[in-house]
């Protein structure tokens, strides 16, 4: 349920009810009914990083169809988060299918038409205008639109400047757009492409190793704000953060892949709670990637959403509060997780 204080994080993504379809040669049943889409996985990461007392202001619009099943409702509120569903009796929910080839590759389609969420959804929906921080999963000039929208509505306010972080669509990760890039990146607090979509931006070949990672994020932090950051997310290496002030890689959730089992949605659930973790321990960079990687951890060991213990703070059967200990032991990290406001 929606908090009447200001939210902590709000998404910008776009909720997804998606179907997994495979070959007949898999002998899998197809799936149905996934909740996905960047937004969901945002939420849940920022719920992760928000805790028990602030889960219910981490926000997002979720626009429900004549079509919405009452189990994906169900699921969506046993998060304890506080998105705001929008109900639509003229349409259906935004609903694709991931389509999977013998050889592996999967292909995505929308099978109903999407319904974007807008710069100004935010402004006219509930107190979302007033959130602390905001996630944006689009384009580079969708990314302007929205920050200086949202800088005009708060002009005259006595809110604070809120923290944004920008995680660029893949397809537009060419060097073409480079120049358009770094004209805005002044303007966003987080800069977060994963590693692929880094070295696209730049023209070069992904790096492998921490020096080639860092060469890539000295290219976009010239541009960055005096107190903004880019973070770039390598998969099974982890992260790579790079501030005006410091850099650093820290390691994955999971160093055993095994565990691994569907890895839709690890970069989006990373970005929610990155933010929110940055915002609720004062800038804390590396408090940020800690919660930033054990989220996507928690996501990307099943299909679809990790399940939420009621009640508690357990998710896929292990608590947070266990698994950043465990985190920040095997990683010796030198971090002070009370500085998060909940724990």
């Amino acid at each position: 349920m929606p908090s009447a204080e200001p939210p902590i994080c709000t998404t910008l993504g776009l909720f997804i009810i998606d179907d997994n379809i495979y070959p007949d040669s898999w002998n899998r049943p197809s799936e149905h009914d996934i909740v996905g889409g960047g937004a969901s996985y945002a939420i849940v990461g920022a719920r992760i990083a928000s805790g028990p007392r602030l889960g219910a202001r981490v926000a997002g619009i979720i626009d429900k169809g004549t079509d919405f099943p009452q189990d994906v409702e169900d699921e969506i509120n046993a998060w304890g988060a506080g998105p705001i569903f929008r109900e639509n009796k003229n349409r259906l929910t935004t609903r694709g299918a991931n389509v999977y080839q013998e050889d592996g590759f999967r292909s995505f389609v929308y099978k109903t038409p999407k319904k974007r969420i807008e710069h100004h959804d935010i402004v006219e929906t509930g107190n979302l205008i007033y959130s602390k921080t905001f996630h944006m999963c689009c384009a580079v000039d969708r990314c302007e639109q929205i920050i200086d929208c949202f800088h005009e509505k708060l002009r005259n306010t006595e809110t604070d400047k809120p923290l944004y972080i920008f995680e660029p669509f893949p397809d537009i990760c060419v060097p073409e757009n480079f120049e358009a890039l770094a004209n805005i990146l002044h303007k966003v607090d987080v800069f977060s492409p994963n590693l692929e979509e880094a070295a696209r931006f730049l023209g070069v070949e992904v790096p492998h190793t921490e020096e080639g990672i860092s060469k890539l994020a000295e290219k976009f932090i010239q541009f960055s704000p005096k107190h903004g950051g880019v973070v770039i997310r390598c998969g099974a290496l982890g992260c790579y953060i790079r501030t005006r002030g410091e850099s650093f890689m820290l390691k994955a959730y999971h160093t055993d892949q095994s565990k691994v089992v569907d890895v839709t949605g690890g970069g989006n659930s990373f970005c929610g709670a990155f933010i929110t973790a940055l915002y609720l321990s004062h800038k804390d960079w590396m408090i940020a990637g800690a919660f930033g990687n054990v989220a996507s951890g928690c996501i990307i060991e099943k299909l679809g959403m990790p399940l939420r213990k009621a009640g508690t703070e357990e998710w896929n059967g292990t608590s947070i509060m266990a698994r950043l200990q465990h985190y920040v032991e095997v990683n010796g990290l030198d971090i002070d997780l009370e500085k998060i406001e909940w724990m």
